[in-house]
């Protein structure tokens, strides 16, 4: 294969992902019925709505990173992608407490809380804070962090000041379709959680996610679940990411965002579930060229009317990849994975398989 000469291939991780077999109907609240296909044939002329839900993989502010005033140059390349999503999450994985704790980076980070305004002007809608790092500034940073959220009127989900905060439900309204958004995490690099406090971070227990799946699913009409599991620096899923992701679809959950291995993994259809097993780093300092290749995890929808009902068909999922290179003033910034031939040595072999680029 030439060098990036072929930009309309579909990375392998998605081909399954574009394929539609499913011919299952879910039901949801308000007779709204989700098709993963349409199995029936319907006439699509009577489509109303048609929306996207994507979502970013790792942003972690290594040096020099943490020390940008503005991070508006370094996502101005991949703005448009970002900002033509309907609803737009991303892994905030190191917290933004702010210049009064110090900034760092690894191994235990700290940001500046502009990446959160920024982020916000760059289109995301909503940060996922479940993460091994939530802790790395004890109790105290994370509330800073959560302070910080507030005052830029950016919603967050997976780590919580207060009970209360918890059993808010993150239900956000897009074009008239009610997603609801959890998040988990694995564990917190050994810290632990204060006792009588286990509202600061959710991590991943079955017992309770399946009832805030549950609670979640009857009031919302798509439910989606921002996750951080697997191993790190790993191509493929781990039998434990398959497992869960398989009781996840189980559940009902209809898409899930992975991250923490911070590089490429996989996407995959579950049933009617859309699987997105890693999405890579997508702004960080890391050393390799495989953690300097992430992207955009897409899921599109149709939401149309017929006979009386609401119908929901997920059309496709597609992946937008995207790389980390240093620009002419040495800055780290993103860029579409096709800008980057000629500006970093990234493997030719291990993008032909395992990233590919999108339509």
């Amino acid at each position: 294969m030439k060098r990036f000469a072929i930009a309309t291939i579909i990375c392998n991780f998605l081909l399954t992902g574009c394929i539609q077999t499913e011919e299952e109907e879910v039901i949801r609240p308000d007779n709204f019925t989700v098709l993963q296909s349409n199995p029936y044939e319907m006439e699509l002329h009577g489509k109303t709505t048609e929306l996207t839900i994507g979502m970013v993989g790792d942003i972690l502010l290594h040096y020099p990173l943490y020390t940008y005033n503005s991070y508006d140059i370094p996502f101005s390349a991949v703005k448009d992608q970002m900002t033509s999503i309907d609803l737009l999450l991303a892994n905030q994985e190191s917290l933004p407490g702010g210049v009064e704790l110090g900034l760092s980076g690894y191994p235990e980070f700290n940001s500046p809380k502009h990446i959160i305004r920024d982020l916000k002007a760059n289109g995301v809608d909503l940060l996922s804070i479940a993460n091994n790092h939530a802790l790395d500034q004890k109790e105290s940073g994370l509330l800073k962090a959560i302070g910080h959220m507030n005052e830029y009127g950016m919603p967050y989900i997976g780590a919580f000041e207060s009970a209360e905060d918890r059993r808010t439900k993150r239900i956000i309204d897009v074009k008239g379709v009610r997603i609801g958004v959890l998040a988990y995490a694995y564990g917190l690099n050994g810290a632990a959680i204060p006792k009588g406090k286990g509202y600061l971070v959710s991590l991943i227990d079955k017992n309770r996610m399946e009832a805030e799946i549950r609670e979640l699913k009857a009031e919302a009409d798509l439910t989606v679940v921002s996750i951080h599991w697997g191993d790190e620096y790993k191509l493929q899923p781990s039998e434990r990411q398959v497992e869960l992701a398989e009781w996840l679809a189980s559940q009902g959950v209809d898409i899930l965002f992975g991250h923490h291995p911070h590089v490429l993994q996989p996407h995959a259809r579950i049933g009617h579930t859309e699987v997105f097993y890693s999405l890579g780093n997508f702004y960080s300092a890391q050393a390799f060229d495989s953690t300097n290749i992430g992207g955009i995890g897409k899921v599109h929808l149709s939401v149309f009317e017929l006979a009386g009902r609401r119908f929901m068909e997920v059309e496709k999922s597609t992946f937008h990849p995207t790389a980390v290179i240093r620009d002419e003033n040495e800055r780290f910034v993103v860029v579409p994975l096709q800008d980057a031939v000629g500006r970093t040595s990234f493997d030719e072999k291990w993008v032909a398989e395992h990233v590919g680029l999108s339509e």
